[in-house]
């Protein structure tokens, strides 16, 4: 799985997860990311086995291409309640694989 956390822009990546407090904020798997690759929502350069981060603008960017998808598509409600949830908070994502 691949866990998310909010991560102001301005703040540094921590190499461990819970190392800057951060709450879970949810999962997606390996077939739900791939998916989302495919229909070019989230962009290729991801891996889904590597750890990344998202900045707000980048989230911007990722929204843009939902708009371009039905929003009853389930992979696109998994990923935008993430997005709302950093939007909401004016921040980032970053993402661990375990």
């Amino acid at each position: 799985m691949l866990d998310f956390y909010l991560l102001a822009d301005d703040q540094s990546m921590p190499s461990y997860p819970k190392e800057g407090g951060n709450k879970l904020l949810g999962t997606v798997d390996a077939q739900i990311f791939e998916r989302l690759k495919v229909k070019k929502i989230i962009p290729e350069r991801f891996n889904y086995y590597s750890d990344f981060r998202w900045s707000k603008a980048l989230i911007q960017e990722i929204r843009v291409n939902i708009l371009k998808h039905p929003l009853s598509d389930s992979d696109v409600q998994s990923l935008l309640s993430l997005l709302d949830i950093a939007n909401s908070h004016n921040s980032g994502l970053v993402a661990y694989t375990d």
